[in-house]
């Protein structure tokens, strides 16, 4: 019998499959021999805010109802932004050192990108590190919260100070890039929700292990 999670899965598949090809198609007339690279980063990154905004908004109702389902959907969610964004990451770099000749120049915008993916390693790392349920979901929640604020700063870095980074207004928009650039968003962010599924499942299973193991030892 096939699942909701299998369809997902078949139609990211092929999402990705039609989005590669549109972004293939659209680099051969472009003006700019770096417009792969926007397919690249821009859908990873794109993605990468929505999974932080997810658990944000997560952390926020296990806040208000405190319900472990809340806090564990943050916690996938972070996990899989932090997957999203090394890749955003690592596209970048390359991208950075075929624009500018070095794949790291501290500027602003990578330099804060860089800062939130740390800091959200960090809220991770919190919760592999206290073993109480409700203080992890609790002090993780809070951590969340606090982490977050670096989009907003992250997005308006290349308003307040100058920055080499390339912005979308730098290339020339034609309606057949920006249906390929819409095309990979939507396809990584679909590529996301399957991941979702999966991992919130295999989490769910982990945490009913781990109380069952818990109940026989106590027995």
């Amino acid at each position: 019998m096939i699942n909701k999670r299998n369809i997902i899965l078949v139609i990211a598949v092929a999402m990705c499959v039609v989005a590669s090809y549109a972004a293939y198609a659209s680099t051969v007339s472009a003006e700019r021999g770096d417009i792969y690279f926007l397919y690249l980063h821009v859908p990873p990154i794109s993605v990468c805010y929505l999974a932080f905004s997810i658990s944000l908004i997560a952390s926020i109702a296990f806040l208000a109802k405190r319900k472990l389902v809340y806090d564990r959907t943050a916690e996938v969610s972070a996990m899989l932004g932090l997957v999203y964004g090394a890749v955003a990451l690592i596209a970048g770099a390359i991208w950075a050192k075929s624009t500018w000749g070095a794949y790291w120049t501290w500027n602003p915008k990578q330099t804060i990108t860089l800062i939130l993916w740390i800091a959200y390693m960090g809220y991770v790392s919190i919760k592999l590190s206290i073993g109480n349920v409700e203080k992890r979901a609790l002090v993780g929640a809070v951590y969340n919260i606090l982490a977050f604020f670096l989009i907003p700063l992250n997005y308006l870095s290349a308003m307040l100070w100058w920055t080499p980074h390339t912005t979308l207004s730098e290339f020339t928009m034609t309606p057949q890039i920006m249906a390929a650039l819409l095309l990979n968003i939507v396809a990584a962010a679909t590529f996301f929700v399957y991941l979702m599924i999966t991992a919130s499942e295999v989490k769910y299973l982990e945490e009913r292990v781990n109380v069952l193991i818990y109940k026989k030892g106590g027995m």
